[in-house]
């Protein structure tokens, strides 16, 4: 399950649990306050319920999840305030808003959790003070001194713990997303991009053109065979670093194993795509590799396929760019194969001449593992 799916059911899971809490309790404390005459506090609480049992049914369906979090929180942590407010209610309800902290954490992340505790409970121990201000029993040092750190505990703790947990969880997807080898992303990171990171619906739903690249070092083994395992990998690093300086930060390169890599070009369609693989092949063609004082000479073969035309999936995409890839090996090498001839952008020679500008701009210092477009 991609990373971001298993958060967003992680909160989802949460919010439910949530909302089935704030359902039983509004409705345990509507029920002692009806009877004691408090009408409008009861029918808050009721409609609370109502509400929170609503966003109950929409929770389980929704792939907003983050977002219905903000909302519910707002709505609950809004009336939570609207009803200390109330003259009729307790000073020992304000015990509540040490709660606050450890739901806005868990619902939200560590900073926007960490914004609405601050302004809620801020809000909360203003409003204690306007109210009770004037009782001396209420607000002695040692009373507002054990409130006041027993907040700040809750709040701290609540902060620490999502902090630690949300820095644990990048790194376990670093290390589950990224070629070691490389630094580029492997090829669950190129799924997660594809499906869930919005790269095929926006294509599908905008019309955003969108390609693949499909490239495979030719001779590669020979590189092993003659200098060692070693020297091929530097070749790979090399190879790898040339591709972060000629591609933009908007497409997502890949190692999709051994010496094949696939890019994923956004807003790129077949015609262009095939020009910029025709810039890389010549930038490669060009390219010295330094490995133990000698110069390490290498060309790659590249298939392309364009989103639509050639395919609606990452299976289907790969498939055909595969197909044109093996169509340039069997052309002999170190050329480009996709869905229009290679003559045809010999033609349009200001293409190619527009595309190696835009592309050999990219950033020396592009990192793989955060291109998402």
């Amino acid at each position: 399950m991609h990373p971001y799916q298993e958060d967003q059911e992680h909160r989802r899971a949460v919010l439910q649990a949530m909302l089935l809490v704030t359902i039983a309790s509004a409705l345990v404390f509507a029920a002692f306050n009806f009877p004691d005459g408090m009408i409008l506090v009861g029918g808050i609480q009721v409609a609370l319920a109502a509400l929170a049992a609503g966003l109950l049914v929409v929770v389980r369906r929704t792939r907003r999840v983050q977002a219905w979090c903000l909302r519910f929180l707002l709505i609950l942590l809004s009336v939570t305030i609207l009803l200390l407010s109330r003259p009729e209610i307790s000073p020992f309800a304000f015990i509540w808003l040490l709660v606050i902290p450890l739901v806005t954490h868990l619902l939200l992340g560590s900073r926007l959790g960490l914004l609405l505790s601050v302004g809620y409970m801020g809000v909360g121990a203003a409003l204690f003070l306007y109210r009770f201000g004037g009782s001396p029993e209420l607000v002695r040092v040692e009373v507002m001194s054990n409130a006041i750190i027993a907040a700040l505990t809750t709040l701290g703790m609540s902060h620490f713990y999502e902090r630690t947990r949300e820095r644990s969880e990048l790194k376990l997807t670093r290390l589950a997303t990224v070629d070691p080898l490389t630094g580029l992303a492997n090829r669950a990171r190129l799924i997660d991009v594809f499906l869930w990171e919005q790269a095929q619906a926006q294509a599908r739903r905008n019309g955003t053109p969108l390609s693949l690249l499909m490239l495979d070092l030719d001779r590669f083994k020979r590189i092993n065979d003659e200098y060692g395992h070693e020297a091929g990998d530097a070749v790979l690093v090399a190879f790898a670093r040339m591709l972060q300086q000629r591609l933009r930060e908007i497409d997502l390169i890949s190692r999709f194993g051994g010496e094949e890599f696939l890019v994923l070009l956004n807003n790129t369609d077949g015609k262009r795509a095939f020009a910029v693989a025709e810039v890389l092949r010549q930038s490669l063609e060009q390219l010295d590799i330094e490995y133990q004082g000698k110069i390490l000479k290498l060309t790659v073969s590249i298939g392309v396929a364009e989103y639509g035309p050639d395919g609606l999936d990452l299976d289907t995409l790969s498939r055909v760019a595969d197909k044109r890839l093996y169509q340039a090996k069997a052309s002999g090498r170190n050329c480009v194969r996709g869905p229009i001839a290679e003559s045809g952008v010999e033609r349009e020679g200001a293409l190619l001449n527009n595309a190696a500008k835009e592309f050999q701009s990219g950033s020396d210092s592009r990192s793989a593992i955060n291109s998402d477009s």
